[in-house]
């Protein structure tokens, strides 16, 4: 752990929640390079992301349901109820919980910050680099780099009932902050 006093910014980056959650995917897909069984049975598609969630959603039944959710509004055990019905529910739970840490941390220790979309790059990409570079007090020196992030969009690895249990889990376990934050993904 390092002196929180030597921190007097924060620049906090979010990320469609779908998108991030297909990423993980493909991360892990990166990972298992050389393991045939492992791609063969996983493969690049919406069919190979929902076989991978339907195994990860099952991996941790047991240890699962003897611990709460921190953060969770109510005494409920979160994880159990949408277990069933989120593909990749811990990711999401994961990622909720993540952003309600970031902006309590920042709250906590007075933080001036600053909160970008990671999809503003890839639509304003100029407007965005600029905002970042002027609240970190840098100069930028040309008219930036182009943008090399993902131009590709995983809304439709979710059925409509995979984004609206989405929906409810965030509202169960996400700050009202954090919700502010993130509704622009479900409206």
């Amino acid at each position: 752990m390092y002196d929180a006093s030597i921190v007097d910014k924060a620049v906090h980056l979010v990320r469609d929640p779908f998108d991030n959650v297909v990423s993980r995917f493909h991360l892990k897909r990166n990972q298992k390079q050389g393991n045939a069984t492992w791609l063969a049975a996983y493969p690049n598609s919406i069919e190979g992301f929902r076989n991978f969630c339907a195994y990860v959603n099952t991996r941790l039944h047991t240890a699962e349901e003897k611990f709460p959710v921190v953060g969770a509004k109510s005494n409920a055990n979160v994880l159990v109820k949408y277990r069933e019905k989120i593909p990749c529910y811990s990711d999401f739970v994961r990622y909720f919980l993540w952003h309600n840490h970031a902006i309590e941390t920042i709250d906590e220790l007075g933080l001036d910050h600053l909160t970008l979309h990671y999809e503003d790059y890839g639509s304003n990409h100029r407007e965005t680099t600029v905002e970042l570079f002027q609240f970190l007090g840098l100069t930028l020196e040309s008219g930036g780099d182009d943008f090399h992030g993902s131009e590709r969009y995983y809304r439709d690895y979710f059925t409509t009932d995979d984004i609206q249990a989405v929906q409810e889990l965030l509202r169960d376990i996400a700050s009202n902050e954090n919700w502010n934050l993130l509704r622009r993904y479900f409206d």
